[in-house]
């Protein structure tokens, strides 16, 4: 959505107008941001000598011609050169729209957000020294294979809350797109640092999660639809005209256009591709060939939600045979879009189509953590020029184009037509200066009337990409009426003058960076390059190593440099989700822990102990309970058992009840079997005892207190 390709011409005179190239001031600004393009941008090398040679080509035609007139037979025009097999490959392999890329990142700060508000129900729970796996215990007994994490610099809640704020204020920046580079690294850091600290919680979508951090880092997500991109339109040129204002030649930096060229195009094809290739054929289990396997998954009670359990009874058959035989096609022929080069445009639309199908019904059936949601992000990647040609088509109307009335004296109205410039994506503002302007800003519609306030506003919001979807808010009659009296007197009393706004002194375009900093940018951008080869040379020999279909054939060394690459910071390539069975089983840890005055609780839920399994209806455990209840039980970690006692012996400092002290208690694994293809009820119920214990201190406490309570001492009779 280019200001200079989606302008329409054809709009209402006054609001759509056709810009004059030949115009001297145009044409100087034109030539100044074609002149600061640069070499390999599609600029001439050279101003003066080209027009010189381009003169002495137009002579050379007319001299042929001359000729030909004169007896010879014209020389017929060369047909028109195709692309060649590199201008097809970097197409369909090597290329992002920098749009895409500004549009993902947006999601991407949705996304760390809410990941970010799922992990906070649980955060003192799993980080503090008062959780589940204090920091001592996780450093002296690590989970992993000595993995990087951040949080276990922090111990205490009090601690753990700055982080907290710290890491929403990164996503925040990142969402915005303010100092992007930087939020970018650092949320890569945060996200690794969080998924890495309890590995008992790990699953594929933490994976999913790291990997997709790492890949956008390599990324330049900051050069569309973010702060730094504003500032730097803001910075490059400088307007204080209603002439300046109507120029759109420098809007964007002509040395970033949309389409960027990078070698982790196809390593993020591939990556993606992997993902789903090897998910689909590690499943060869017998419920994936019938069909029946996402019967067997809807009553995994532990891991669906509520409002699945309360439906899956009434599910047909037929809908489960589809819905099985759908996530198979579907995993199956996203490998075949993604590396496709032929029909490109339409395999990715499909491919995207497919995740988004694909994982909405994941993420919202299952409590999976961020892998759904991770993906959904991940997919956003496959939007190309033509997507973004076809969305500016649709969410373009001509009967949004308005003329802005500015008063050129105003600091605040002039910045305000210049975020509104670089917001106009569409090409539907006109600016034209008034001193009689109403509170500075005004706008004048198709049809000739004017209209000032908040419905000015609410009209220049609206002409903007997505701007309708808030404009409707300005029109509210108290929002109205606030906005139209904040605008009279911050119009009234200087307010831009006063914040430290000033007019720029002249207008002018900043020249092109200098040859220096040109190079440097380049061997940046090599970096980059080289380091996104680096970790995907990683990710493959991690790949050999751990998926079933490969290790299973081949022996693959597995060096000590691509290892560190690959699980320090978690970046893992196992892909066998429901495989080669989806669960078959289902199960849960319950506690049946005795309190100082006698009764029985279970301190993870708050409620009595409940073995009743065969007539669960959804655990409505999130996922960080989910998988730790399922890992805690396994033989392996035993040793971060004694870190669970002391989590269950602080049940009374959350309840804030000291009668909840517990003396005692029993840990059991509690399975049972999914319900047969056919039937609804599940069967095999088992009890396993994980182990007991004992708390000295609420024992003592409860030997000294008679079973009444505390002693209450009589009161002395009234005289």
């Amino acid at each position: 959505m280019n200001a200079n390709d989606d302008r329409d011409e054809r709009g209402p005179d006054g609001a759509l107008r056709d810009e004059d190239p030949s115009g001297s001031h145009g044409a100087g600004r034109k030539a100044a941001a074609e002149g600061s393009s640069g070499p390999g941008e599609g600029a001439p090398a050279g101003g003066a000598a080209n027009d010189e040679e381009q003169s002495g080509a137009a002579a050379d035609d007319g001299d042929a011609a001359d000729d030909g007139d004169a007896g010879g037979e014209p020389e017929a025009a060369p047909p028109p050169r195709g692309p060649s097999m590199w201008d097809i490959l970097r197409d369909s392999f090597f290329t992002f729209d920098r749009r895409t890329l500004g549009f993902t990142r947006i999601l991407l700060g949705f996304f760390l957000i809410g990941d970010l508000l799922r992990r906070t129900w649980a955060w003192n729970d799993m980080f503090a020294d008062i959780g589940v796996l204090p920091n001592h215990v996780n450093l002296w007994r690590p989970q992993g294979s000595g993995n990087f994490s951040l949080v276990n610099a922090f111990s205490t809640p009090g601690e753990l809350a700055v982080l907290w704020v710290v890491i929403f204020a990164t996503y925040v920046c990142l969402l915005i797109g303010w100092k992007t580079k930087l939020m970018q690294v650092l949320s890569l850091v945060f996200v690794t640092s969080m998924n890495g600290r309890v590995l008992l919680i790990e699953n594929g979508g933490y994976v999913v999660h790291n990997l997709l951090l790492l890949w956008t880092c390599f990324l330049p997500m900051g050069d569309r639809f973010s702060l730094d991109a504003l500032l730097a339109s803001m910075k490059r040129s400088r307007e204080r005209t209603a002439d300046d204002l109507n120029d759109r030649t420098a809007v964007d930096d002509p040395l970033k256009p949309n389409d960027y060229v990078t070698l982790l195009g196809p390593i993020l094809l591939i990556q993606i591709s992997a993902i789903y290739f090897f998910n689909v054929v590690h499943k060869t289990g017998p419920a994936w060939k019938n069909g029946t396997a996402i019967h067997y998954v809807l009553y995994v009670d532990r891991m669906v939600t509520p409002i699945v359990a309360d439906i899956r009874d009434y599910a047909p058959k037929f809908l489960i045979l589809f819905m099985t035989k759908m996530v198979i096609a579907f995993e199956a022929a996203m490998p075949v879009c993604l590396l496709s080069p032929l029909g490109r445009v339409w395999a990715r639309r499909l491919a995207l189509v497919m995740m988004n199908v694909l994982h909405v019904g994941f993420g919202t059936t299952f409590v999976l953590g961020p892998f759904a949601w991770a993906l959904c992000v991940f997919s956003t990647l496959l939007f190309g020029r033509e997507d973004w040609e076809i969305a500016a088509r649709t969410m373009r109307r001509a009967h949004r184009a308005r003329v802005v009335l500015f008063d050129p004296r105003s600091p605040g109205a002039v910045l305000a037509c210049r975020v509104l410039k670089r917001m106009d994506r569409f090409g539907l503002l006109t600016f034209e200066a008034s001193s009689s302007a109403a509170h500075g800003l005004a706008a004048r519609r198709p049809d000739g009337k004017g209209v000032e306030g908040a419905a000015a506003l609410a009209d220049l919001v609206a002409a903007i990409p997505l701007g309708p979807a808030v404009a409707w808010a300005l029109r509210l009659p108290l929002v109205r009426d606030a906005v139209t009296t904040a605008m009279a007197a911050g119009h009234r009393r200087g307010l831009g003058r006063a914040l430290g706004v000033r007019i720029p002194e002249r207008s002018e375009v900043a020249p092109p960076p200098a040859p220096l900093r040109l190079a440097g940018r380049k061997a940046l951008t090599a970096l980059r390059e080289v380091g996104a080869l680096v970790m995907f040379a990683g990710a493959v020999n991690q790949a050999a190593v751990e998926l079933w279909v490969i290790k299973n054939r081949w022996k693959v060394p597995h060096p000590e440099e691509t290892r560190v690459l690959a699980q320090k910071l978690r970046f893992l390539q196992g892909w066998f989700m429901f495989s080669p069975n989806p669960v078959m089983d289902d199960g849960t840890i319950v506690v049946d822990a005795v309190t100082v005055d006698g009764r029985h609780i279970d301190p993870f839920t708050g409620k009595p102990p409940n073995f009743d399994l065969l007539n669960a209806k959804s655990f409505a455990y999130t996922q960080i309970w989910c998988d730790y209840f399922a890992r805690i039980k396994l033989p392996a970690n035993t040793s971060y058992r004694d870190a669970m006692k002391e989590y269950m012996y602080r049940y009374p400092e959350r309840t804030g009840r000291p009668e909840d002290a517990i003396v005692s208690g029993e840990v059991y694994w509690v399975k049972d079997w999914n319900p047969k293809w056919g039937s609804t009820q599940s069967y095999g119920e088992e009890r396993e005892r994980l182990f007991s214990f004992q708390n000295p201190k609420a024992q003592a406490r409860a030997q000294a207190e008679p079973p009444g309570g505390p002693a209450q001492s009589d009161p002395s009779p009234a005289n």
